[in-house]
Protein backbone atom coordinates (compact mmCIF):
# COMPACT_ATOMS: atom_id res chain seq x y z
CA UNK A 1 0.00 0.00 0.00
CA UNK A 2 1.30 3.42 -0.92
CA UNK A 3 0.98 6.21 1.60
CA UNK A 4 0.86 9.81 0.48
CA UNK A 5 1.52 12.54 3.03
CA UNK A 6 1.87 16.26 2.64
CA UNK A 7 5.31 17.83 2.72
CA UNK A 8 4.75 19.35 6.15
CA UNK A 9 3.53 16.16 7.86
CA UNK A 10 6.94 15.12 9.20
CA UNK A 11 7.61 18.70 10.32
CA UNK A 12 4.34 18.61 12.26
CA UNK A 13 5.29 15.31 13.95
CA UNK A 14 8.72 16.70 14.86
CA UNK A 15 7.19 19.90 16.26
CA UNK A 16 4.64 17.93 18.28
CA UNK A 17 7.42 15.81 19.81
CA UNK A 18 8.66 19.03 21.45
CA UNK A 19 5.19 20.14 22.58
CA UNK A 20 4.97 20.07 26.40
CA UNK A 21 1.46 18.61 26.25
CA UNK A 22 2.57 15.73 24.00
CA UNK A 23 5.63 15.10 26.17
CA UNK A 24 3.45 14.90 29.30
CA UNK A 25 1.00 12.60 27.53
CA UNK A 26 3.85 10.31 26.43
CA UNK A 27 5.12 10.06 30.00
CA UNK A 28 1.63 8.99 31.06
CA UNK A 29 1.73 6.18 28.47
CA UNK A 30 5.01 4.73 29.74
CA UNK A 31 3.43 1.56 31.18
CA UNK A 32 0.94 0.94 28.39
CA UNK A 33 1.85 -2.03 26.17
CA UNK A 34 2.68 -0.93 22.61
CA UNK A 35 0.21 -3.45 21.15
CA UNK A 36 -2.65 -1.50 22.79
CA UNK A 37 -1.62 1.66 20.95
CA UNK A 38 -0.19 0.48 17.63
CA UNK A 39 -0.54 -2.20 14.99
CA UNK A 40 2.37 -4.56 14.33
CA UNK A 41 3.38 -2.23 11.50
CA UNK A 42 3.89 0.55 14.04
CA UNK A 43 0.98 2.67 12.87
CA UNK A 44 -1.40 3.93 15.57
CA UNK A 45 -4.61 2.00 16.10
CA UNK A 46 -7.79 3.89 15.28
CA UNK A 47 -9.01 3.93 18.89
CA UNK A 48 -5.65 5.26 20.07
CA UNK A 49 -5.71 7.97 17.40
CA UNK A 50 -9.12 9.17 18.49
CA UNK A 51 -8.25 9.08 22.19
CA UNK A 52 -4.88 10.80 21.70
CA UNK A 53 -6.36 13.64 19.65
CA UNK A 54 -9.23 14.12 22.12
CA UNK A 55 -6.87 14.14 25.10
CA UNK A 56 -4.53 16.60 23.38
CA UNK A 57 -7.43 18.98 22.73
CA UNK A 58 -8.80 18.55 26.28
CA UNK A 59 -5.39 19.62 27.63
CA UNK A 60 -5.52 22.78 25.54
CA UNK A 61 -3.47 21.60 22.57
CA UNK A 62 -4.11 23.32 19.26
CA UNK A 63 -1.20 22.20 17.06
CA UNK A 64 -2.51 18.91 15.62
CA UNK A 65 -2.97 19.77 12.00
CA UNK A 66 -3.12 16.12 10.88
CA UNK A 67 -5.26 13.33 12.33
CA UNK A 68 -2.34 10.96 12.84
CA UNK A 69 0.40 13.42 13.79
CA UNK A 70 -0.31 13.51 17.54
CA UNK A 71 -0.57 9.74 18.04
CA UNK A 72 2.47 9.17 15.82
CA UNK A 73 4.49 11.70 17.83
CA UNK A 74 3.34 10.00 21.02
CA UNK A 75 4.38 6.58 19.75
CA UNK A 76 7.81 7.88 18.78
CA UNK A 77 8.32 9.42 22.22
CA UNK A 78 7.14 6.29 24.02
CA UNK A 79 9.44 4.09 21.90
CA UNK A 80 12.37 6.43 22.56
CA UNK A 81 11.87 6.05 26.31
CA UNK A 82 11.86 2.23 26.22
Amino acid sequence: MTVIESADYEQTRQRLMKDPIVIAMAKGLAGVPMEQMAHESGTPKHEFMLAANAEYRSRGGTDGGHLGAIPEALLRLVKADK
